[in-house]
Protein backbone atom coordinates (compact mmCIF):
# COMPACT_ATOMS: atom_id res chain seq x y z
CA UNK A 1 0.00 0.00 0.00
CA UNK A 2 2.80 2.22 0.75
CA UNK A 3 4.73 1.47 -2.10
CA UNK A 4 1.54 2.27 -4.38
CA UNK A 5 1.16 5.80 -2.66
CA UNK A 6 4.95 6.26 -3.27
CA UNK A 7 4.65 5.43 -6.98
CA UNK A 8 1.50 7.63 -7.34
CA UNK A 9 3.08 10.78 -5.68
CA UNK A 10 5.94 10.23 -7.79
CA UNK A 11 3.81 9.35 -11.15
CA UNK A 12 1.81 12.52 -10.97
CA UNK A 13 4.30 14.93 -9.66
CA UNK A 14 5.00 15.72 -12.86
CA UNK A 15 1.37 16.50 -13.86
CA UNK A 16 2.04 19.92 -11.52
CA UNK A 17 5.37 20.77 -12.66
CA UNK A 18 5.09 20.11 -16.02
CA UNK A 19 1.57 21.08 -16.40
CA UNK A 20 1.65 23.93 -18.32
CA UNK A 21 0.35 26.53 -15.71
CA UNK A 22 3.58 28.62 -15.78
CA UNK A 23 2.58 29.42 -19.79
CA UNK A 24 -0.36 30.93 -18.83
CA UNK A 25 1.23 33.88 -17.23
CA UNK A 26 0.34 36.84 -19.87
CA UNK A 27 1.37 40.56 -20.07
CA UNK A 28 -1.30 42.43 -18.47
CA UNK A 29 -1.76 44.21 -21.93
CA UNK A 30 -3.67 41.45 -22.93
CA UNK A 31 -6.55 42.69 -20.90
CA UNK A 32 -6.52 46.23 -22.81
CA UNK A 33 -4.55 49.43 -23.08
CA UNK A 34 -7.39 51.22 -20.04
CA UNK A 35 -6.13 51.84 -17.29
CA UNK A 36 -8.29 49.14 -15.84
CA UNK A 37 -7.19 46.61 -18.28
CA UNK A 38 -4.00 47.37 -16.83
CA UNK A 39 -5.18 46.87 -13.57
CA UNK A 40 -7.09 43.83 -14.22
CA UNK A 41 -3.73 42.51 -15.70
CA UNK A 42 -1.51 42.87 -12.69
CA UNK A 43 -3.92 41.62 -10.57
CA UNK A 44 -4.39 39.09 -13.07
CA UNK A 45 -0.46 38.11 -12.53
CA UNK A 46 -0.30 38.55 -9.00
CA UNK A 47 -2.89 36.23 -9.05
CA UNK A 48 -0.97 33.80 -10.91
CA UNK A 49 2.10 34.41 -8.58
CA UNK A 50 0.09 33.51 -5.51
CA UNK A 51 -1.31 30.45 -6.92
CA UNK A 52 2.29 29.05 -8.54
CA UNK A 53 4.52 29.77 -5.48
CA UNK A 54 1.33 28.24 -3.47
CA UNK A 55 1.50 24.67 -6.34
CA UNK A 56 5.00 25.13 -5.57
CA UNK A 57 4.70 24.51 -1.81
CA UNK A 58 2.54 21.80 -2.34
CA UNK A 59 5.10 19.82 -4.73
CA UNK A 60 7.27 20.59 -2.07
CA UNK A 61 4.77 19.04 0.71
CA UNK A 62 4.26 15.94 -1.33
CA UNK A 63 7.46 15.15 -1.61
CA UNK A 64 8.15 15.07 1.77
CA UNK A 65 4.93 13.09 2.26
CA UNK A 66 6.48 10.81 -0.43
CA UNK A 67 10.14 10.54 1.71
CA UNK A 68 8.23 10.30 5.24
CA UNK A 69 6.25 7.35 3.45
CA UNK A 70 9.29 5.77 2.47
CA UNK A 71 10.95 6.04 6.08
CA UNK A 72 7.92 5.07 7.76
CA UNK A 73 7.85 1.77 5.23
CA UNK A 74 11.63 1.14 6.20
CA UNK A 75 11.10 1.57 9.95
CA UNK A 76 7.69 -0.93 9.51
CA UNK A 77 10.03 -3.35 7.83
CA UNK A 78 13.44 -3.15 10.45
CA UNK A 79 10.16 -3.49 13.20
CA UNK A 80 8.90 -6.71 11.73
CA UNK A 81 12.69 -7.72 11.27
CA UNK A 82 13.85 -7.37 14.99
CA UNK A 83 10.07 -9.03 16.05
CA UNK A 84 11.07 -11.66 13.87
CA UNK A 85 14.21 -12.13 15.55
CA UNK A 86 12.41 -11.91 18.55
CA UNK A 87 10.38 -14.39 18.25
CA UNK A 88 13.09 -16.78 16.60
CA UNK A 89 14.77 -16.39 20.31
CA UNK A 90 11.73 -16.87 22.13
CA UNK A 91 10.74 -19.89 20.07
CA UNK A 92 14.20 -21.35 20.48
CA UNK A 93 14.09 -20.41 24.39
CA UNK A 94 11.27 -22.49 24.77
CA UNK A 95 12.30 -25.25 23.05
CA UNK A 96 14.98 -25.60 24.99
CA UNK A 97 12.54 -25.32 28.40
CA UNK A 98 10.58 -28.46 26.81
CA UNK A 99 13.55 -30.64 25.70
CA UNK A 100 14.92 -29.81 29.42
CA UNK A 101 11.59 -31.10 30.72
CA UNK A 102 10.67 -34.07 28.51
CA UNK A 103 14.55 -35.29 28.98
CA UNK A 104 15.41 -35.95 32.79
CA UNK A 105 19.11 -37.37 33.62
CA UNK A 106 17.85 -38.11 37.24
CA UNK A 107 14.50 -40.57 35.13
CA UNK A 108 17.36 -41.71 32.71
CA UNK A 109 19.77 -42.95 35.57
CA UNK A 110 17.04 -44.55 37.88
CA UNK A 111 15.66 -46.17 34.93
CA UNK A 112 19.62 -47.38 33.94
CA UNK A 113 19.89 -48.12 38.00
CA UNK A 114 16.54 -50.23 37.75
CA UNK A 115 17.21 -52.35 34.82
CA UNK A 116 20.74 -52.98 35.73
CA UNK A 117 20.21 -53.91 40.01
CA UNK A 118 16.98 -54.86 39.69
CA UNK A 119 16.86 -57.48 36.33
CA UNK A 120 15.08 -60.15 37.90
CA UNK A 121 12.45 -57.94 39.63
CA UNK A 122 13.62 -57.18 42.79
CA UNK A 123 12.92 -60.39 44.74
CA UNK A 124 16.72 -60.65 46.25
CA UNK A 125 15.65 -57.31 48.77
Amino acid sequence: MIDQAVKTLHDTSGDLTDSGFRRLQVPASVFGASARGLELGDHHGKAHQVIKATLEGVILDLEGFADGLRRAEELVRSADDDAADQLARKQAAAELLVHASQHSHGDERNHQARNEYLRDGGDDA
